[in-house]
């Protein structure tokens, strides 16, 4: 059997059949076993007597892949119907960090930034551990810039840029995720796509004579109401951070982990899609992220990157546990397992002047509300830390020497972060200690699309007629996360969503 980690870009995978969990498994197999006609599935819903409504293509969530798959296909003269199961627009996308990731972008020329496709492709699939799935990456990769330029046209304002997770030059280019969203909402009300609030989709409907996702079957106010889509059903509905029950089927240590996502996010399109054998993808590597405080609310104020700019993470016991540079998920993987779920990022006063240049890296805010200790000896940090002194002693001054050798003897760091920068000596009082632990921000596994964003079945088929973008899907990031290719694959992929319905 062809694999798709060569390339084949409908097969099945025998590891990500067998990574997927018993009881969906059982059901993706039930399905198939069913298969009498065109398509005959578990939990078919059959077309109504009667559609509600009807559109060329209804989209499932109005976050950033949401807006960007509407936007794309009535820009084609397709009319849109565009479902949101909340008060608000956004999901989990109005919420982020408001990174995304672009590869030789006129910004990083400005800056003297080389990049390109080829080193983007290279540090994804680096960062994923060559887990993530070749053509979803070369997908991103091949359509970025042109999601790029879209976003510009429609008067995105790129921020700057910077240098983040699994990165080998700064690629992150920032935006602020409302007015992003804002521009995005009013185009779609431009070209003509109806919003419709307060209305979660509950089943996808399947033509039983043709084996085609005809439709939807929402609720508003209570009561069902149906829509007819007579060119595709898009799922943009997020992933399933909120769903204890779901993390605990898959990842159960991320269970009780703290989420700092949109409201909707409970996995409502995963299991629509489930319902008619769609395949999942990368669900293990489910993963939360390192850098937030130890009761975090918010990403904006709650989050500081402080180790790609030269600290390293501590446990209570006052030793290190990780290689700083690796991708911030891993290094939460490491955190998640320490005393009481969390370490301490331990910096002095030069490396928290470079990190005030960076996004990511800055703490005023976190100082200004009593978050990150200081002192002006790491035996005085260690007290209002309380861990042991002699014990953080030792570590830094092993650190500061194993710098001086040019190799990091207990963990291997060789950089800041991914192959970017050199570590930093921590020497220049006063030194910094910033509590921090694991936040989920997102589920990036989910449903296996191919190229054109077609949903695959669990044996290898397209599902005519449903399609899948943004958090939603799995496969594109492996392992591990590259920053900004979350919000990124959002707007790139329901783009190409869009587009890819109409043909």
């Amino acid at each position: 059997m062809a694999t798709q980690k060569k390339g084949n870009k409908e097969g099945l995978t025998r590891r990500g059949f067998l990574k997927t969990t018993g009881s969906v498994a059982l059901a993706g197999v039930a399905a198939g076993t069913m298969l009498t006609g065109p398509r005959k599935a578990f939990g078919v819903t059959k077309m109504p007597d009667k559609w509600d409504n009807e559109a060329d293509v209804v989209v499932i969530g109005a976050g950033g892949a949401g807006f960007s798959a509407a936007i794309e296909a009535a820009g084609r003269k397709a009319k849109v119907v565009l479902l949101e199961k909340t008060p608000v627009i956004g999901g989990s996308s109005i919420i982020c960090g408001g990174a995304l990731t672009f590869a030789g972008t006129d910004m990083q020329a400005a800056q003297g930034i080389k990049d390109s496709n080829e080193l983007f492709y290279s540090d994804m699939m680096k960062v994923g551990e060559n887990q993530n799935i070749p053509y979803l990456v070369q997908t991103y990769v091949d359509n970025q810039m042109e999601t790029y330029e879209w976003l510009k046209q429609l008067g995105v304002k790129f921020l700057k840029v910077g240098i983040a997770s699994g990165m080998s030059v700064p690629r992150s280019h920032y935006v602020s995720p409302g007015d992003t969203l804002k521009i995005l909402n009013d185009k779609a009300k431009e070209l003509g796509v109806t919003l419709v609030m307060r209305t979660p989709a509950q089943k996808l409907v399947m033509d039983e004579k043709t084996g085609r996702i005809a439709g939807v079957i929402a609720e508003n106010r209570g009561k069902p109401i149906s829509y007819r889509a007579t060119k595709a059903v898009i799922l943009t509905s997020g992933g399933f951070s909120l769903n204890k029950d779901l993390l605990a089927k898959f990842v159960p240590p991320m269970a009780n982990a703290k989420a700092i996502n949109g409201l909707g996010n409970q996995g409502d399109g995963l299991k629509m899609a489930w319902a008619y054998g769609a395949d999942i993808q990368d669900m293990p590597y489910i993963k939360a992220t390192f850098g937030f405080t130890l009761d975090p609310k918010t990403i904006a104020k709650d989050f500081s990157l402080v180790f790609y700019q030269g600290a390293i993470v501590v446990n209570k016991e006052g030793k290190r546990f990780v290689d700083e540079s690796k991708s911030y998920k891993l290094v939460g993987d490491a955190a998640l397992v320490q005393t009481d779920a969390m370490g301490f990022q331990i910096y002095d006063s030069t490396i928290r002047e470079k990190g005030i240049s960076d996004p990511l890296g800055q703490t005023a805010g976190l100082e200004e509300r009593g978050l990150i200790y200081n002192a002006p000896t790491l035996a005085e940090l260690a007290q209002k830390m309380k861990v042991p002194a002699t014990a953080l002693e030792a570590t830094v001054k092993k650190y500061n020497s194993d710098i001086e050798k040019g190799i990091d003897s207990e963990f291997g760091r060789k950089t800041l972060v991914a192959s970017f920068g050199k570590p930093l000596k921590i020497e220049k009082p006063p030194f910094y200690a910033f509590p921090s632990t694991a936040a989920i921000l997102g589920t990036y596994g989910g449903i296996l699309i191919n190229d054109k964003t077609q949903v695959i079945d669990v044996f290898g088929n397209a599902i005519p007629g449903l399609y899948a973008a943004g958090e939603i899907i799995g496969g594109m990031h492996g392992a591990a996360y590259m920053t900004g290719t979350a919000f990124g694959k959002a707007l790139i992929l329901g783009k190409l969503a869009g587009k890819s319905a109409l043909k």
